[in-house]
């Protein structure tokens, strides 16, 4: 099975990086050793790409990634051909019934735009936010600026004791143009109904003609479920239950003691180290 592995492809937080949102030293010399045995290695994050873009940087790897997956799907950026691809937009309507239906809930509800992290609250949480997207913070005047025009998803956080309630709330509403899932105990994203980390893996694959079962992904949460399903999906030991659920296998060890890495080590590398 591994031996025909082509692509790897891994989530950011709660997979590759630690509590810290950095990965450890071990992981990143993973990352090169794999990219020097000739893998082909991506991101698939909810991160926008203008967050993620110069991640090889920060991180001190050797170079850029060979496929970077943003926006939970609705972006993707092959360093192959240095082409950016966008997919899957939430229309304006759509967005209007999401804040609609959200409002039941005592919410901080946030939005990424060119240039602009919208927020109907100016807080700890949301500067960290704006900042780490170097985006400026804009709060908005009325619910109305949130879909006002189409964009790629809306963000809604709340106290994580809700979390379970408003799973079970959204649940009646799983036939609409969009989706709803959890991306952090206390954050709920909307995204359209066909876009999703897979959406734009399988996009890359199709353009480089690599079969979806040369692909080896990682993920810990219910955006990376998709992912995880439409090729050999493994789950950090930490995730959550229905995402280990659509996983083939589960690691050995959590994101806080490097469980992909060791994982990619013991079963594509062939060591234990």
């Amino acid at each position: 099975m591994f031996e025909n592995i082509k692509v790897i492809v891994a989530d950011i937080d709660g997979t590759l990086a630690r509590q810290s949102h950095q990965p450890s030293e071990y992981t990143l010399r993973m990352i090169d050793e794999v990219r020097e045995k000739g893998y082909l290695f991506g991101l698939a994050s909810g991160r926008t790409l203008d967050d993620v873009i110069e991640y090889y940087k920060l991180w001190n790897l050797k170079e850029q990634f060979d496929f970077i997956i943003a926006w939970n799907g609705c972006e993707l950026w092959d360093n192959l051909t240095q082409i950016k691809y966008e997919y899957n937009k939430i229309a304006k309507q759509d967005l209007k019934e999401i804040c609609q239906l959200m409002s039941k809930f005592d919410c901080t509800v946030s939005m990424y735009l060119p240039q602009v992290y919208l927020t109907t609250e100016k807080n700890a949480r949301t500067l960290l936010s704006a900042g780490k997207s170097q985006r400026k913070l804009i709060v908005a005047e009325s619910m109305e600026d949130f879909y006002r025009q189409d964009n790629f998803g809306i963000m809604f956080r709340f106290d994580r004791s809700l979390m379970n309630d408003v799973e079970k709330y959204l649940s009646q509403y799983s036939d609409r143009n969009y989706n709803s899932f959890k991306t952090q105990p206390d954050l709920m994203e909307f995204s359209h109904k066909e876009a999703n980390k897979a959406y734009a893996l399988k996009q890359f694959c199709l353009m480089h003609d690599i079969p979806l079962q040369q692909c080896l992904a990682f993920g810990d949460t219910t955006n990376d479920n998709e992912l995880l399903k439409c090729c050999y999906g493994v789950c950090l030991l930490n995730g959550t239950e229905d995402t280990k659920k659509c996983a083939q296998a589960i690691t050995d060890l959590d994101n806080e003691h490097d469980g992909c890495a060791h994982y990619i080590k013991k079963y594509l590398l062939n060591s234990n180290q």
